[in-house]
């Protein structure tokens, strides 16, 4: 091993600790809940904290939207709003089916009130995930649609660790904010470059590192606009 890969071994083991000892504060208050695949997380009901949940995160402020990341053991989706009310509004789609840690917002206000530390934690997982936002959308705002849609399958992959994504090519337009028809396209040619394989409500990814590659590549498209569909909003702000 690496000094890289034992700095994310010693990184992940903190996290790990970090989420157990969370979960104690939080289990006299919390319920546990299942969602299943392709439901919307409620986020005005609660601040929701996966097991082994994950999902896909998205913000949005009147029409316009845009694709965040995915949220996973270790965050805690929707926890932005107690802490910046005027925070852009969020929406939670469950990727692959799995337990939360549900608190309802108002009490988790009333114990950040009450305790110190615990207000010390979640606003550690509420500035890890606006930084992590940050820099998903830096990341992916300057690509191609071709580009962005493989960024999403390469980071979409690495998140479930799986080559299997079941998604449809309209959910993945709703999840990247563009047209369903650009993502269509999108998709073939990103399957024209044997990286994926399109099926019925599925992507498989057949070559990792080339889409990884391809998705990096900042090289001008001959056919698309580079959002795709998506309309900047210059009144837009996290």
């Amino acid at each position: 091993m690496n000094a890289r890969d034992r700095e994310s071994s010693r990184s992940a083991e903190i996290d790990e600790t970090r989420q157990r000892s969370l979960d104690v504060l939080l289990a006299p208050v919390a319920r546990r809940v299942r969602f299943e695949a392709g439901a919307a997380l409620p986020l005005d009901d609660a601040v929701y904290f996966p097991i082994d949940g994950i999902t896909t995160l998205m913000l949005q402020r009147g029409q316009t939207r845009f694709q965040i990341g995915f949220g996973s053991r270790g965050d805690a989706i929707g926890i932005q709003r107690l802490f910046v009310p005027e925070f852009a509004d969020m929406s939670a789609k469950v990727l692959k089916s799995g337990n939360f840690i549900c608190v309802a917002p108002q009490t988790l206000r009333r114990l950040l009130r009450e305790d110190g530390g615990l207000r010390a934690r979640l606003m550690f997982h509420a500035l890890r995930a606006a930084g992590r936002y940050l820099d998903e959308a830096a990341r992916t705002v300057a690509l191609s649609l071709e580009r962005r849609v493989a960024h999403w399958i390469n980071r979409c992959g690495e998140t479930l660790a799986s080559d299997i994504i079941p998604i449809t090519h309209h959910d993945l337009a709703h999840t990247l904010g563009v047209r369903r028809s650009g993502v269509t396209v999108a998709l073939h040619v990103i399957e024209g470059e044997r990286l994926i394989r399109l099926s019925r409500a599925r992507i498989q990814i057949i070559d990792s590192k080339g889409l990884a590659a391809f998705s990096q590549s900042r090289s001008p498209d001959r056919h698309h606009s580079a959002n795709g569909g998506f309309q900047a909003d210059a009144s837009f702000r996290i």
